[in-house]
C-alpha cells in the first residue's frame, strides 16, 4: 500500500518532468527544422513540380487556346491544393522529429545544419534537384508503357477468366 501511495505521489512529478523534456525536445526539433530551411526547400521543390507538371500536361495540337487556358487553370488549382496540404504536413514535422530523434541527435543535426558545411549543403539542394528532375521525368516516361502493358495484360486475363457467381 505504501508503494502505491509513493507511486501516486511521484506521478505528477514524473509527468511534469516528461512534459518539460518533451517541450524542450519539441522546441529543439523546431530549431533543427528551421536550420534545415525546410520551408525554403519545400518552396523550391514546389516551383520545380509546377514546372514539371506544366511540361507533362497532355495538350494536343487540336487544343484550342480556351481549352489550354482552362487546363492550365485546373492544373494550377490542383497544384495549389496539393502544396497547401503538403505545407500542412511539413508544419507537423517538428512533432515527428521530437518523437523520433532524441535530444543528442537533434542537437547534432542542428549543429550540422547551422555550420558552414550544412548551410552549403542546403544552398546546393536546388542544384541537386535540377539534376534529379530530368532523371525522374525520364524514369516516368520509361515506366509508363510498361505500366500500361501490365494494366492491359491484367484486363485481358480478367476478361478470359470465367465469371464466378456472386457470394450470397
Amino acid at each position: 500500500m505504501k508503494f502505491v501511495r509513493l507511486f501516486l505521489a511521484m506521478l505528477p512529478v514524473a509527468t511534469g518532468v516528461f512534459a518539460q523534456d518533451n517541450a524542450a525536445r519539441l522546441a529543439l526539433a523546431r530549431e533543427t527544422i528551421a536550420a534545415m530551411h525546410a520551408d525554403k526547400m519545400f518552396d523550391g521543390m514546389a516551383a520545380q513540380m509546377k514546372q514539371m507538371a506544366a511540361q507533362m500536361a497532355p495538350v494536343g495540337p487540336e487544343t484550342t487556346p480556351e481549352q489550354r487556358k482552362k487546363s492550365e487553370e485546373l492544373q494550377g488549382k490542383i497544384m495549389d491544393l496539393s502544396m497547401e496540404a503538403a505545407k500542412g504536413m511539413i508544419a507537423k514535422m517538428d512533432q515527428i522529429y521530437a518523437d523520433v530523434y532524441n535530444e543528442a541527435e537533434l542537437t547534432a543535426m542542428k549543429a550540422f545544419f547551422t555550420s558552414p558545411e550544412g548551410q552549403s549543403m542546403m544552398a546546393k539542394q536546388p542544384q541537386i534537384m535540377s539534376h534529379l528532375m530530368p532523371l525522374v521525368q525520364q524514369m516516368q516516361r520509361d515506366l509508363m508503357p510498361k505500366i500500361q502493358q501490365l494494366v492491359e495484360s491484367s484486363k485481358a486475363e480478367e476478361a478470359k477468366a470465367p465469371a464466378t457467381p456472386a457470394a450470397k
